[in-house]
This record gives C-alpha cells, sequence and structure tokens, in this order.
C-alpha cells in the first residue's frame, strides 16, 4: 500500500523533512553503533557472574535476547496499524522507547533498584527494545528521497564506524565506565529524536488485522517470503548478537580491544569494498551461483577457525568486501530489519516477524548446545547454521 503525506501548513517542506531525517538517522546510528552491542555485552557479563559457568551466561543472553525477538514479533502488527495516524509520532516513541531501555539497564547496573531486581530491569531493557524494534519504521517517501539525494555521506559512514571504539575507550577511561555509555547512548539516543518534530508526517495504510497477520505468516503463497526472511533472521543473529560475544571472549574481554577490532573493520569495508565489489563485478561474481555460494558460506567458516583478534579484522574485512549488500541489514549498528526499516507495504511487517523467528530459532539452538557442551561448541554450531541460512538465502528463488 502507498503512503500518502499530511500537508499541514506548519510542517517543514519536503527538503527540509529530508535533513531532518538525514540528521536524526547519523546521530541515532551513531548512538546505537556506540551503545548497542556493549549493551548485550554488559548483561552476557552480568550472567556470567551469577551463573556457575559462562555457557550459563551465554544462555541466559541468549533467551533474554530471543524474549526482545518474541516482543517485537507479537508488536509489529499492532505497531504497523499505528502508522495510520502518522509514521512521525510512531517515529518519536520509537525513539523514546528505545532510550528508555539503556536507561533503565544502566540504573539497573547502577544499584538504582537494589541487586534483587536487576533480573526484572534486564526483562524491562529486553523488552523495551523489543518494542522500539516494532515502532521504528522510518517513513518510506522521506527515506527513497534522502538515500536518493546523496545525503548519507561517506563522512557520516566513517563517523558512525568509529562508534565502537569511541565506546569502548568510553566505557574503559571513564569512571563508572558501563554506566556512563548506557546513559551517554540514551541521552544521545534522545537528542536524534529532536529533528523528527520536524519531518513532514506521513500515514501508512496497514490492510490486516491482527490476527489476519498472523495467519498470512503461514500462508502457503507468502512461504518464499516467509522462509527468506527467517533464514536472514538466523544468520543476523549469527552475526549482531554472537559473534561480537564471540569476538569479546577472543580478546579476552577487552572492551578496547573489540571497539578498535570492530572499528577497524568497518573503516576497512567503506574504503575497500567498492574496490573488490568492482573487481568481482570485472570476473562477473555477481551473476555465478557458485561464487555466491563461496562467499555466503565461507566467512562464517572462518569465523569457527579464527583466535586472534588480527584473524577477526581479516576475517570481517574479507565478508564486509565481499558479501552482497543485504536490504535491511545495518552491521554498524547491529540492527537488522526488513526492507532497511521503511514500511513499505503489509510484506514489510511480514518479513519483520519472520525475521524475529529466525533469530529465536537461532537462540534455542545457541542455548541447548552451551548446556549441553561448552561456550566454543555452541559458537560453532550457531556459525555453522549461519552458514547454512546464509548459502541457502543465496540459493533460494528471488
Amino acid at each position: 500500500m502507498r503512503s500518502f503525506s499530511l500537508r499541514e501548513p506548519t510542517l517543514a517542506s519536503p527538503m527540509q523533512s529530508v535533513r531532518a531525517l538525514s540528521l536524526h538517522r547519523i546521530l541515532f546510528r551513531f548512538a546505537f553503533a556506540g551503545v548497542n552491542v556493549y549493551a548485550w555485552i554488559f548483561v552476557f557479563q552480568y550472567f556470567f557472574l551469577i551463573e556457575p559457568d559462562v555457557a550459563h551466561g551465554l544462555v541466559r543472553t541468549a533467551l533474554l535476547y530471543a524474549l526482545s525477538q518474541t516482543v517485537t514479533c507479537l508488536v509489529t502488527p499492532f505497531a504497523a496499524g499505528l502508522l495510520l495516524s502518522g509514521a512521525r509520532r510512531t517515529l518519536i516513541v520509537a525513539t523514546v522507547v528505545a532510550a528508555s531501555s539503556f536507561i533503565v539497564l544502566g540504573a539497573a547496573f547502577e544499584g538504582f533498584w537494589g541487586g534483587a531486581y536487576i533480573p526484572a530491569a534486564l526483562v524491562v531493557f529486553s523488552c523495551g527494545l523489543g518494542l522500539y524494534r516494532a515502532l521504528y519504521w522510518i517513513p518510506y517517501e522521506i527515506e527513497v528521497e534522502a538515500t536518493g539525494g546523496g545525503r548519507r555521506t561517506r563522512f557520516a559512514e566513517f563517523c558512525i564506524a568509529l562508534a565502537p571504539l569511541v565506546g569502548g575507550v568510553f566505557v574503559t577511561a571513564m569512571p563508572f565506565g558501563p554506566i556512563s555509555l548506557l546513559f551517554a547512548g540514551a541521552i544521545l539516543i534522545l537528542i536524534a529524536a529532536i529533528p523528527i518534530f520536524y519531518l513532514r508526517d506521513i500515514q501508512e495504510r496497514f490492510a490486516w488485522g491482527y490476527r489476519e497477520t498472523f495467519g498470512q505468516l503461514v500462508e502457503p503463497a507468502n512461504r518464499g517470503i516467509v522462509v527468506g526472511a527467517v533464514l536472514e533472521g538466523i544468520s543476523g543473529a549469527g552475526l549482531l548478537l554472537f559473534w561480537p560475544l564471540a569476538i569479546f571472549t577472543i580478546t579476552g574481554w577487552s572492551y578496547e580491544t573489540l571497539g578498535l577490532i570492530l572499528s577497524l573493520t568497518f573503516v576497512i569495508a567503506i574504503l575497500g569494498r567498492p574496490l573488490v565489489r568492482r573487481g568481482l563485478r570485472k570476473v562477473n561474481a555477481p551473476n555465478s551461483m557458485p561464487m555466491n555460494v563461496v562467499l555466503a558460506f565461507t566467512p562464517w567458516v572462518f569465523r569457527m577457525l579464527v583466535g586472534t583478534p588480527l584473524g577477526v579484522i581479516g576475517v570481517d574485512s574479507y565478508f564486509y568486501t565481499t558479501t552482497p549488500r543485504r536490504i535491511g541489514l545495518d552491521p554498524l549498528t547491529f540492527e537488522q530489519a526488513a526492507d532497511a526499516g521503511s514500511y513499505v507495504d503489509e510484506y514489510t511487517a511480514l518479513k519483520e516477524m519472520a525475521l524475529t523467528l529466525g533469530r529465536i530459532f537461532i537462540c534455542a539452538i545457541g542455548s541447548i548446545c552451551a548446556l549441553l557442551f561448552s561456550l566454543p561448541v555452541a559458537f560453532i554450531v550457531i556459525f555453522l547454521f549461519a552458514a547454512v541460512a546464509s548459502t541457502a538465502a543465496v540459493l533460494a528463488p528471488r
């Protein structure tokens, strides 16, 4: 269904809306790039401290992440229906909810409610991020204008790529580093909400009811869309949740080293991707199914084998410079959303829900393996499933 604008005389012009959205996305993505991955690492460390071993810490972290995905899946049909009253309002609420989630997590670790209430606060944090993901829909028409005009400059991408390093240094250098980072990230996210007030409001029609949306999820006619999104969700969770946790253990639980690795990898990807992709096009690699399968499968195999920070940089540089660009996957902010987070039609919501099912599935697999075997075995199995899912997504008919 196509969107339509609310032409109110008090609203900004289309060009002002494009600028406002670009500013919002830069601030929001920088904040998320600097705080999101560390938030889940803090959760992982907390569970490691209260559980018998690190494997149980991974299980609790994976289950909390799965809870977040469950909330997203259940709320998405309702959230899509709210777009009829205007995407601007929903975007503001989503941004505030995201900031509030990090504030709750920071307050819990600071001991605001006492140690006995930390588990409850973690549940609130997880549900809050799930609610944010369900509500955060970028106005489609404005996003098309913004991306089509080249507003997302390379300079902005470089700044966002450096955010993990800034976050790692911040945690190490500041008193009460983890808490300070969570609060600082939340403040920046709230600041990012200010430009949203200057967006031209857009209404979106969502034709399906709540129950009908879940019915469409199992409709045979939608099987291709749903299965493809589930596969992307499996590999997405492997990349955005479990892989950073694995890197963190490889670095000896060092925030600074983790941030340096992530930022350096992203910078290499930004600089090297155009050159590598140009070389691949010269040999017609994008149209070669065997080559696409190799490029989808091998990075995950290397992740199973790597054991040093330098190896991590090499593997991720290879992955980000050679893998075909995934619509909706934003590794800089450790985020994944259907149709790049822009509401296009009802099938956007359907794909968003299917993505969560894939993430929940891989969290369950990882938890079972961690309980039955060990942390390294769990990571290997997770990356193996991600490799198979990535390969299957490449082979699936489009």
